[in-house]
């Protein structure tokens, strides 16, 4: 594979001058310019797609990000995912405006954030005939652009944590499973239980309403005590940390907790969970979208981050617990 370094040896220039060249940045003498020129012609190389949109002069793009009414993105999750987005609009020029999914405007391109839309919601955007891709959500059997993080592996590699520290009798307390998200994380905790043989035990837990006091209670009353709670988010991990506390049942002493976000509330509190690349989640779908903006690459993708275990004081080795 030809790269810039190979084009930088052959036209007797550094690397640097070779990305001023493709990046149409800096000054760079019409000599050398037409150095680097040639030698990317005779070696045949090309640009990947996001070099060539950088590079080339161009109208300027305008994005919709398209953003469901429940989701606050002053702070907490969507915010970093934002700020990921916002970076990448401000390197490339695209200019990018937030609605509200009942807004109808045309756009060169959308961005679904979230786990909200359903599939009449998409099929509304893709009747634009623009691009589209899909931030934080995907739906089975829509063959749309999607960038999600990898719940089921997260998921998986929490619950083997905590079953190779010891912990068996393990329950799931999940948020509902209409969002590909919460499914995937869902999906993985079942995974990891099965193949070692557990016993799997789930409670929903009503993110909007906030039920966690009668899910706590409906657990402590037909199950028990766990060794150890799943939850599929880290409020979820939060409002059971609280809930277990109130009732004198002590982290991790009594109960190992594990999250799913990596939120600066769960790590204030010491609250161990699965790290989710926000930022990431955010700069992906905007490059994802100016590829297919640009017209490269328009093969539908879903693209899945893999996350990160984070383990911190809500966890705690029992007896036989190997790791």
């Amino acid at each position: 594979m030809i790269t810039i370094r190979d084009v930088a040896k052959r036209a007797g220039v550094s690397v640097a001058t070779v990305s001023r060249v493709i990046n149409n940045r800096g000054k760079v003498s019409i000599e050398t310019r037409e150095k680097v020129l040639m030698a990317m012609k005779e070696l045949g190389f090309s640009p990947r797609p996001w070099a060539q949109f950088l590079a080339a002069p161009r109208r300027k793009f305008t994005v919709a990000v398209v953003v469901a009414d429940r989701i606050r993105t002053e702070n907490g999750f969507y915010k970093y995912v934002f700020d990921g987005i916002k970076e990448v609009s401000e390197q490339s020029g695209v200019r990018v405006e937030k609605i509200k999914p009942s807004e109808d405007a045309s756009f060169d391109g959308y961005l679904l954030i979230g786990a909200d839309f359903t599939k009449e919601d998409v099929e509304f955007y893709r009747s634009r005939g623009k691009p589209l891709v899909m931030v934080d959500h995907y739906i089975p059997g829509m063959e749309i652009d999607a960038v999600v993080s990898d719940g089921y592996g997260g998921a998986f590699n929490a619950v083997s944590k905590l079953i190779g520290m010891g912990h068996r009798r393990i329950v799931h307390i999940h948020n509902p499973l209409k969002a590909y998200s919460f499914r995937e994380r869902y999906d993985g905790f079942f995974g990891a239980m099965e193949k070692y043989g557990l016993f799997p035990k789930v409670y929903e837990f009503d993110d909007m309403g906030d039920n966690m006091d009668a899910v706590i209670e409906l657990m402590l009353n037909t199950y028990g005590v766990p060794d150890a709670v799943f939850a599929s988010n880290d409020f979820a991990a939060i409002r059971a940390y609280e809930e277990l506390t109130k009732r004198g049942i002590r982290i991790p002493e009594d109960v190992s907790l594990i999250g799913f976000d990596d939120s600066t509330d769960s790590e204030k509190l010491g609250i161990s969970s699965v790290r989710v690349y926000k930022e990431e989640l955010g700069s992906f779908g905007m490059r994802r979208l100016i590829t297919l903006m640009t017209g490269q690459d328009t093969h539908p993708a879903k693209i899945s981050l893999f996350t990160e275990l984070v383990i911190r004081e809500s966890v705690k080795k029992r007896e036989g617990g190997s790791s």
